[in-house]
C-alpha cells in the first residue's frame, strides 16, 4: 500500500493550487517511473508525434511501451482541477487508442479512469472498467499499482480485472431488471394465476374467485419513496410518539440508534478509509444494510439529496459526510439486523 500512498502524494496531496496540465503531466511521468517504467529507456513516450494521413499528426500525452511488444497503453493527462467525467476527454482517448492500435487507455486528472476496447464486451468504442480516487490506503489503488507496475504488467491480468468489474455491473443491472419485472402489473397477474391453481386442489373454483375479488395480491418495494413535502411538514404528535415507542424498553428507534452508534464509531476511529469508500457506494449499501441509497454521501455527490440524509454531517478524515436517514423497522422491512451485523464487524476491527 506504501507505493499507492506515494502516488497519492505525487498526484494529489503535494500539488500546488491550480496546477497546470503541463506540470501535472511531469508528475504523472514521475508516478509511472515510481512503478518501474523509464522515460530514459523509451518506455514512456511523452507527446510522441504520430503521422496521421498525408498532412496531419497527433501527439498523445503518454504512450507506455516495451521493446518486445511495442505500444502497450496510452495515458491522457487532464488538469486536476477539471472533472474528467467528460465525453470529450473519453472521445479523445478512444481516438488515440484506435489510431495507435492499443486496447487499454487511462485518463488521469482529479482521479484515474481505466478504459478497455469495447470488443471484449461486444460493444463499440471503449468501456470504462474502473475508477480510482486519490485517497490513501485505497484498495483500488493497491490493485492499480499491482496491474500497472512494470514488473507485473500483463495484458491478461487487465482483461481479467475488466471482466470482474463488468460482472459486478451486470449483477447490479440484473438486480434492477428483475426487481422491475416483479413489480410489474403483469407479474402480479401471474402470481394470482399461480395461487388459484394451487388452491384448486383444496377449494372450489367459485369460492376461490369470490375470495380474490375481496383481496388484492401484489408485490411492493420494501422502501417506498416518501414525497418530499412529507419531509418538510413539522412533526406531528403521532410521529413523535412513534419515534419514542421503544424507548421505555431501553431500545432506541432505528434512526436514533444508527446516529448514536455511528457517532461512537467515528469518535473512536473504528472505520477505516476503505470502508468509508464502500459506504459511499449504492450497491454496497444495498447489500450490507438493505437501504436504497449510499450510507454516506458528500454534499457534492450525485447521490446526495437533502431529504434522504440527516442534516447534521460528520467529519471523517478531514472530509464532511452526510448519513442516510432512510431506515425502517417494521415486520415487512426491518433494517436493524443488517445494521447491527455491520456494527459488530466494525467494533471487532
Amino acid at each position: 500500500m506504501e507505493k499507492w500512498n506515494e502516488l497519492c502524494y505525487i498526484l494529489s496531496e503535494n500539488l500546488p493550487t491550480n496546477t497546470s496540465e503541463q506540470l501535472f503531466e511531469l508528475k504523472v511521468v514521475q508516478a509511472f517511473e515510481k512503478l518501474g517504467w523509464s522515460e530514459f529507456n523509451n518506455e514512456i513516450a511523452v507527446r510522441e508525434s504520430i503521422q496521421l494521413g498525408a498532412s496531419n499528426r497527433i501527439s498523445p500525452d503518454l504512450i507506455l511501451k516495451s521493446k518486445e511488444k511495442g505500444n502497450l497503453f496510452i495515458v491522457e493527462v487532464k488538469k486536476p482541477s477539471l472533472e474528467i467525467d467528460n465525453s470529450t476527454f473519453k472521445g479523445q482517448l478512444s481516438s488515440y487508442m484506435g489510431i495507435t492500435r492499443v486496447e487499454l487507455g487511462i485518463l488521469i486528472g482529479n482521479k484515474i479512469q481505466l478504459f478497455l476496447d469495447g470488443k471484449y464486451f461486444n460493444k463499440n468504442g471503449i468501456v470504462l472498467i474502473d475508477e480510482i480516487e486519490f485517497k490513501r490506503d485505497n484498495e483500488k489503488g493497491l490493485k492499480f499499482v499491482h496491474l500497472f507496475s512494470k514488473e507485473n504488467y500483463n495484458k491478461e491480468n487487465i482483461e481479467n480485472h475488466a471482466k470482474e468489474k463488468i460482472q459486478q455491473l451486470k449483477e447490479i443491472e440484473d438486480f434492477k431488471k428483475l426487481k422491475n419485472k416483479m413489480l410489474s402489473e403483469s407479474y402480479s397477474e401471474k402470481i394470482v394465476d399461480y395461487l388459484k391453481t394451487e388452491l384448486r386442489a383444496e377449494f372450489d373454483e367459485k369460492i376461490i374467485d369470490k375470495v380474490f375479488k375481496v383481496l388484492e395480491v401484489k408485490i411492493e418495494s420494501k422502501n417506498k419513496i416518501v414525497p418530499k413535502e412529507n419531509y418538510e411538514k413539522p412533526r406531528t404528535k403521532n410521529y413523535r410518539t412513534f419515534e419514542n415507542f421503544n424507548e421505555p424498553t431501553g431500545k432506541l428507534p432505528i434512526g436514533k440508534y444508527v446516529r448514536k452508534t455511528f457517532n461512537d464509531l467515528v469518535n473512536n476511529n473504528l472505520i477505516d478509509r476503505n470502508e468509508i469508500e464502500r459506504l459511499q457506494r449504492g450497491d454496497y449499501s444495498k447489500l450490507t444494510f438493505d437501504i436504497q441509497f449510499p450510507f454516506l454521501a458528500k454534499e457534492n455527490s450525485p447521490y446526495y439529496e437533502r431529504i434522504r440524509y440527516w442534516k447534521n454531517p460528520y467529519q471523517i478524515n478531514g472530509e464532511i459526510y452526510f448519513v442516510c436517514s432512510q431506515w425502517y423497522e417494521v415486520p415487512a422491512n426491518n433494517d436493524r439486523p443488517y445494521y447491527e451485523e455491520w456494527l459488530k464487524k466494525m467494533k471487532k476491527k
